[in-house]
């Protein structure tokens, strides 16, 4: 890819990566806030050439020698990716027409629509894994089915991106393990049957589909792997679900308690910083209030209720918060008020509040309209003790009573000094009211010249390991 074919896949607004940079840091990190695009993921090129733009762009120019790299992208970024082909042309197409948001902002029911199209169009797959598998809820078949093509487009993109550019990468997808096969039944029953001459082909080997975020490092480790995994150092999968992930895509949740859970809570060594990840919801999930740690507490009874303190108490120094936040920003959030402000209950409160030890907070966020779906924030990177300027998301200069925002929340309000990167907002900050009629214009279906119309960036910094400090 050429500087000029990378500049031609921006979009509209596009803004350079802001950060952090430290003579002491031994792992440098980068958030890619991407804006998703259907056009991304018209074919598996197309969908590796834009990610690999956002590392020519956003990774590359900040390499330092001697520094290792770790590139964060967002969580469901390869979501999108089973809309790739000649059996996602229908849901591409929707895409682009009014029924991308057929109701407003009352139900996603673009996203039910596409979900019903996909299923048609993997049919043969679909009944193919009935047969193989068992019964599959009907509401993650189409995941289950879309195996090889989430490899193809996925796996594959991400894996070769960290062997190609010799970084750590972090990306997220719904999908199940998968093996790979040369049998030529199976190649023609599960490969895609728009790929002439296919001798391989990806194959589910088993009915879950968990939202799973993926580290993979620059070298193969796993020779025996399906490709894909050879570089795959470690995945975890997500405690607690959303709402719209249990009802609506049907996914599984990671294990709550036990070793299993403890396994994927501790997360993975990389240049001496012990990642954990939290992807979006479970970053939220302490099971107490600010501060306030109750006597005798079991941080890893249930992860459901505790993942964040569960993360703390097996070690987790950095928590690594990919993030793909399905509703306006510049808007009430699930707990009824204002959005920015329960936000710093996720990565600002991982390295201010005093019952936890974590040092730094990696928070990238996908935006752009999917169907109906909404997704939007600011990308940050936050460090414990960190004195630099005070900072604050839009509309989180102070608590606004008059505007719902509940007294519990007032140690969120307010300036703070633990950013050492904060993505701007697509508008400028100011009084809530007018915020959200910037949030209104940028919503899926609003028919407004500012429709889908986020910004493309990125966050960096320097991360240095604590001297004396192990933990």
């Amino acid at each position: 890819m050429t500087d000029h074919e990378c500049q031609s896949l921006r979009p509209s607004h596009y803004a350079p990566a802001t950060g952090h940079t430290s003579p002491h840091g031994d792992l440098r990190v980068v958030g890619i806030q991407y804006d998703q695009q259907v056009d991304n993921v018209v074919s598996y090129a197309s969908f590796r050439r834009a990610m690999t733009c956002l590392v020519k762009e956003f990774v590359v120019p900040l390499r330092r020698p001697g520094e290792p790299m770790l590139a964060v992208f967002n969580e469901d970024i390869g979501l999108m990716t089973v809309a790739t082909g000649a059996r996602g042309t229908l849901v591409r197409a929707q895409a682009a027409s009014p029924l991308r948001a057929p109701a407003g902002d009352s139900e996603p029911v673009g996203a039910a629509v596409a979900l019903g199209e996909l299923n048609a169009a993997y049919a043969p797959q679909v009944a193919a894994y009935q047969a193989m598998l068992g019964p599959i809820d009907p509401r993650k078949e189409v995941l289950v089915a879309a195996t090889d093509t989430f490899v193809r487009a996925f796996d594959l993109t991400f894996s070769g991106l960290a062997k190609r550019f010799g970084i750590y990468v972090v990306a997220s997808n719904n999908e199940s393990r998968y093996r790979e096969t040369h049998d030529p039944l199976l190649v023609r029953t599960f490969g895609d049957p728009s790929i002439p001459g296919l001798h391989t082909a990806y194959v589910a080997t088993s009915a879950k589909v968990f939202n799973t975020t993926f580290l993979w490092g620059p070298h193969d480790i796993h020779p025996q792997a399906p490709n894909g995994a050879r570089n795959l150092l470690f995945r975890n999968t997500k405690v607690p679900l959303t709402d719209l992930e249990s009802t609506i895509l049907g996914l599984d949740q990671g294990p709550s308690s036990g070793p299993a859970a403890r396994r994927n809570a501790a997360g993975y060594v990389v240049a001496g910083h012990r990642l954990g990840f939290a992807t979006s919801l479970p970053a939220f999930a302490y099971g107490y209030p600010f501060g306030r740690r109750p006597a005798h507490f079991h941080p890893c009874r249930d992860l459901v209720v505790t993942y964040m303190a569960c993360m703390d108490a097996l070690g987790v120094d950095t928590v690594i918060q990919a993030e793909a936040n399905p509703g306006r920003w510049a808007a009430n959030g699930g707990g009824g008020y204002w959005q920015p402000l329960e936000w710093m209950g996720s990565a600002w409160r991982a390295v201010a509040d005093p019952t936890v030890r974590f040092r730094y907070a990696v928070n990238p966020m996908l935006v752009g309209n999917l169907l109906d779906l909404d997704f939007d924030g600011q990308s940050a990177i936050l460090g414990r003790g960190h004195h630099g300027r005070l900072r604050h998301y839009v509309g989180n200069g102070h608590l606004d009573a008059a505007d719902g925002d509940p007294a519990a929340a007032k140690v969120y309000a307010g300036g703070k000094p633990q950013y050492l990167a904060l993505s701007p907002w697509i508008g400028r900050d100011g009084s809530r009211a007018a915020l959200r009629a910037e949030s209104a214009r940028l919503a899926a279906g609003s028919g407004s010249l500012q429709e889908n119309g986020y910004l493309e960036t990125a966050v960096y910094a320097d991360l240095t390991r604590a001297k004396g400090h192990h933990r």
